[in-house]
């Protein structure tokens, strides 16, 4: 997710196509995760912003917050079951073509940026 953040335009939407299929993570980032959900991305930030030292794989749901800051994401995968997906604290859709039709009629643009193997490419706006 943050590696696609510098070319998102400010509440622009960030849609992942990911197979997820080792599920939701580790048992720590479920919490993390878990923490997330129940206390919203101010309660979350809140939680950690003075604390000397992160939880285990805790820097993950950080660096997602960053994200959720920027813009809307929408995750489409089958890997994770309906519980996994509510952890994520992120917007969900069946399908990719779904997903893109949603974003593109909430910014009325015809151009979308893709990001192929997402964690390998760092995009530059031109």
């Amino acid at each position: 997710m943050v590696g696609a953040l510098g070319i998102l335009e400010p509440g622009g939407d960030l849609v992942i196509a990911s197979e997820c299929s080792e599920g939701i993570g580790s048992p720590h980032f479920a919490e993390a995760q878990r923490r997330l959900v129940q206390l919203g991305t101010d309660g979350f930030w809140s939680s950690i912003e003075n604390k000397p030292l992160a939880d285990i794989d805790e820097w993950q749901t950080q660096m997602q917050l960053k994200a959720m800051k920027a813009g809307r994401i929408t995750l489409v995968s089958d890997g994770l079951d309906d519980g996994a997906k509510a952890m994520t604290g992120i917007d969900h859709a069946p399908s990719l073509g779904e997903a893109l039709a949603r974003a593109l009629q909430r910014h009325a643009v015809e151009e979308i940026a893709i990001v192929p193997e997402g964690p390998y490419v760092v995009p530059v706006a031109t």
